[in-house]
């Protein structure tokens, strides 16, 4: 706590006579934009993620994760894998629920509360009032025209929470660590606070501004954002993206094709192409929605090399509206 207190002053003043340009970072792929606050320092290669920052007096560290999502998750579904590959399944309380907790002291509740983060609570209930509203009007649900007074109530999958935080500081976890989970745009992120379980709360405060400057409740999703839902619905397409790799790297410049039915496969005519670009992404747009026989690779790489899908993706189900994420695996052709 001495060491926090001692370096308050200095910061202070050196915030006053001004600071330089501050070092920024960004992640286009996975829509991660932000200016590193003063005095922090700046991980672009961590060993444990994308990306990590470190306070100047090495209390706190805060590290960045992000992974490409094949299809739409509520965080708490996404919250829990990642519990259980850092070996903490169970161990992580939900902070917004925590700070209910009467017996929570108030020193962790004033640092903690700038920092909570979580829909889960909204997304139950709106779960609740759509059961509510199908039990009523079961037929009009069903053709997908109820309305409930206040406009039309959308599908069941809609309801996916979307971000959460939780607190680690069991006994015999070092260090004490808050987490933000965050699904977005076919992304999901984890940003894990971290330090010593002495220091944790004392230093907290200097987090508020690296978490408000990554602005953690809009992160994009990166080249895999979502465009606007009411645009894609209102020109009634679907779209179908994600990643051409090969053992798990990307491929580029990859032909992708769709085809609508087996007649239109067995005549090599499909009915959308695409290329796979430099990130091995691919996306096929204005996409009528149905069924769709089967999506496959086949051709020849950016680097020359043939090649073709290890398994053709069958029986696509495209909705109006929505985008579908399929990774495609490939390999070499001799």
């Amino acid at each position: 706590m001495q060491r926090f207190l001692a370096w308050i002053t200095p910061f202070a003043v050196a915030a006053a006579w001004g600071q330089a340009e501050p070092e920024r970072y960004a992640s286009r792929e996975y829509g991660i934009y932000f200016d590193v606050p003063a005095a922090w320092t700046l991980d672009r290669k961590p060993t444990d993620g994308l990306v990590a920052l470190q306070d100047s007096l090495g209390l706190l560290r805060i590290v960045v994760t992000a992974q490409i999502m094949p299809q739409r998750r509520d965080v708490r579904e996404f919250a829990d894998k990642m519990e259980r590959n850092r070996g903490l399944g169970g161990k992580g309380v939900v902070v917004a629920r925590w700070l209910e907790d009467p017996s929570v002291p108030e020193a962790k509740r004033k640092v903690l509360e700038p920092l909570v983060y979580d829909d889960t609570k909204q997304t139950d209930e709106a779960k609740r009032k759509y059961e509510e509203a199908k039990a009523k009007r079961p037929v009009d649900l069903a053709e997908g025209a109820a309305d409930d007074g206040t406009g039309s109530i959308p599908g069941e999958s809609e309801f996916m929470a979307e971000i959460t935080t939780r607190l680690y500081e069991a006994e015999g976890e070092a260090p004490t660590r808050l987490v933000f989970y965050v699904v977005g745009g076919g992304v999901g992120y984890t940003v894990n606070i971290a330090a010593a379980g002495d220091d944790f709360y004392a230093a907290l405060p200097m987090a508020s501004d690296a978490i408000t400057a990554m602005k953690i409740d809009r992160l994009s999703g990166g080249r895999y954002a979502l465009p606007d839902a009411k645009a894609l619905a209102a020109a009634k397409k679907g779209i179908i993206m994600g990643k051409v790799l090969s053992n798990g790297q990307p491929v580029a410049g990859a032909a992708v094709h769709l085809y609508a039915d087996a007649a239109t496969y067995g005549q090599g005519v499909p009915s959308h192409r695409s290329r796979s670009n430099g990130y091995g992404e691919y996306t096929i747009t204005q996409l009528e929605a149905g069924r769709y026989y089967l999506l496959e690779v086949y051709g020849v790489s950016d680097a020359g090399s043939r090649v073709r899908s290890v398994q053709p993706i069958t029986n696509i189900d495209v909705v109006e509206g929505r985008i579908i994420f399929v990774n495609i695996e490939v390999s070499p052709l001799e």
